[in-house]
């Protein structure tokens, strides 16, 4: 049992920010950052991280906790797994507990990874430097060499307590006429690892025998191909800071983009783009830049992941290179430098795809067809994001600008929803917030001090809400009431009663949880409006060039 001191000790090492960014897109608010709940469908915000008291609250449906709880809940996880998954992310040492005959999926797959490295000899060797890899980048990658036998790997870890099982269970040992034998022979390894830097799985690229050029662990319970990136564990922090990732196909592309210097760089392993590993990557930064193989199945690869990307909130860019190579043979063979101008030669979908349909919409035997499919698959796309290229369109399909704006705009209104989710009913004209607000102003003078007369004007939206805010920041509150009970002001006391009422359901927030929750759900209201209004002008083709660049800022 990890006794409460190392727990506390592992807490004040991290920021739960930090913990859930990884995991849900946050956006910084006044007082700390909200985003969509991972714990509960929903289209507005209503999960917000506190980092003064590191924890965490959702307001649609109540889930709280703090950073253990979080991982508890959303990795499925028991307390002791979390305390040291996040022991081993604060690099924390945790008291040894001998479990005899009892190993975890991960220590295992820590001892295959050793294993590899160490049986590294001089022929693999060879290969990697060929590669241009050197010692130093063998060891920061961990890349190792599974020997061409039939059960080295097994025979090792029958020797450290492993049982069979596992080994299978874990895709590194598979059952045959014989016995047990190797599932990776005669290969270069590549540790495939999660986002907290453990090994889960591996890629081994043969150099020694025959079969596949390249094999990867089956799926576990732990490994789950769909969800996890190559170096995503090495990349997560620039791509925050450099908010874009760089998306590339194998294991040696984002391994020569790290040493190149993109180290925003990961890989997809080798599959095309599932919706889950696209929405990780959309938790880190709004960007994307597609730099898959220019060979025929990397372009198809391309079309097929950009769109899924798009789909979950990114603007994806998409990097075509010289010379027809792939990221690898491209940096091998020039300076990073003119990967660089690459990247800002880097095609928006829409103009890429538009590109890519050009020969079939130029002949004749495909044009209907392909103008077709042009049409239908960019409609799927948010109506402002094709719409920033029109002119491209136009010139591509030979349709004046005029009637490819009204065919989006049309497809736009037949899908569209209606309006944003309705917030809960409460009696009374003002939103629940602005109520909530008002109550919050009245009691507590420290709201008063966080709040200026300009920032309740551009918050509240009901009048007799905001002149009772207005009232509360300027003018002495016992004063103001009394004076509002002797006029019979009925109306301003209703807004302040409503407001006690719902900050008494806020049931374990403290009263500046209570008034920065009130305040971001204001801010969100306010920006959802604005789209709504944007959307509404670009509807009737009355929005100006300012205000399409203001939809698509407020959207991202």
């Amino acid at each position: 049992m990890v006794s409460k001191e190392i727990v506390e000790q592992i807490r004040d090492a991290l920021d739960i920010a930090d913990i859930i960014g990884e995991r849900v897109k946050l956006r910084r608010s006044s007082r700390g950052y909200h985003g969509l709940c991972p714990f509960h469908h929903e289209d507005t915000p209503s999960f917000h991280v506190y980092t003064d008291t590191q924890s965490y609250y959702c307001f649609g449906c109540h889930e709280a906790g703090n950073v253990f709880t979080f991982l508890m809940k959303t990795e499925n996880v028991s307390f002791p797994e979390a305390v040291k998954t996040l022991a081993d992310r604060a690099g924390i040492e945790l008291p040894k507990y001998e479990h005899p005959g009892e190993r975890s999926a991960y220590d295992i797959l820590d001892l295959a990874a050793k294993f590899y490295a160490e049986k590294l000899s001089d022929s693999p060797r060879v290969y990697l430097e060929r590669r241009k890899l050197d010692a130093s980048d063998i060891t920061r990658y961990s890349l190792g060499y599974a020997p061409n036998s039939w059960d080295a790997l097994v025979k090792y870890l029958r020797s450290q307590k492993v049982s069979d099982k596992q080994m299978q269970e874990l895709g590194l040992a598979q059952e045959g006429r014989y016995g047990l034998y190797d599932k990776f022979r005669g290969r270069v390894m590549f540790p495939i690892r999660d986002i907290a830097g453990r090994v889960i799985a591996f890629g081994g690229r043969l150099i020694d025998g025959e079969g596949a050029k390249y094999l990867n662990s089956s799926e576990s319970a732990i490994y789950h191909k769909r969800k996890n990136l190559y170096l995503l564990d090495r990349a997560r922090n620039a791509i925050r800071e450099r908010k874009r990732s760089i998306l590339v196909e194998g294991y040696m592309d984002a391994i020569r983009l790290h040493k190149s210097g993109y180290s925003e760089a990961v890989a997809s392993l080798g599959t095309s783009l599932t919706q889950e590993q696209a929405e990780t990557l959309s938790r880190f930064a709004d960007r994307c830049y597609m730099c898959y193989d220019s060979d025929s199945a990397g372009q198809n690869a391309t079309r097929q992941s950009m769109f899924t990307l798009q789909k979950h909130g990114l603007d994806v860019y998409v990097v075509s290179l010289p010379e027809g190579k792939d990221p690898d043979e491209f940096l091998a063979t020039n300076p990073s430098e003119a990967f660089e101008e690459s990247l800002k030669k880097a095609r928006p979908l829409v103009v890429y795809y538009v590109d890519a349909m050009r020969a079939k919409v130029s002949d004749p035997l495909t044009h209907k067809s392909a103008m077709k499919e042009l049409f239908m698959t960019l409609s799927e796309l948010e109506v402002y994001e094709v719409l920033a290229h029109k002119s491209y369109l136009s010139e591509a399909t030979g349709i004046s600008p005029s009637k490819i704006e009204e065919w989006f705009m049309s497809r736009s209104k037949q899908s569209a929803p209606t309006d944003t989710p309705a917030p809960m009913e409460v009696k009374g004209a003002e939103h629940p917030s602005e109520a909530a607000m008002c109550s919050l102003l009245y009691h507590h003078v420290e709201c008063r001090i966080s709040l200026k007369a300009d920032a309740i004007l551009a918050l509240m939206r009901n009048p007799t809400a905001r002149l009772v805010a207005l009232a509360l920041v300027m003018e002495n509150v016992d004063s103001q009431y009394l004076l509002w009970t002797q006029l019979n002001e009925t109306e301003k006391l209703a807004v302040l009663a409503r407001g006690d009422e719902i900050c008494a359901r806020m049931k374990g927030l403290s009263m500046a949880e209570k008034f920065r929750s009130t305040y971001i759900t204001l801010c969100d209201r306010n920006k959802a409006r604005r789209i709504r209004e944007l959307t509404a002008k670009l509807q009737k083709s009355e929005a100006t060039p300012e205000e399409l660049s203001e939809l698509m800022r407020l959207k991202r």
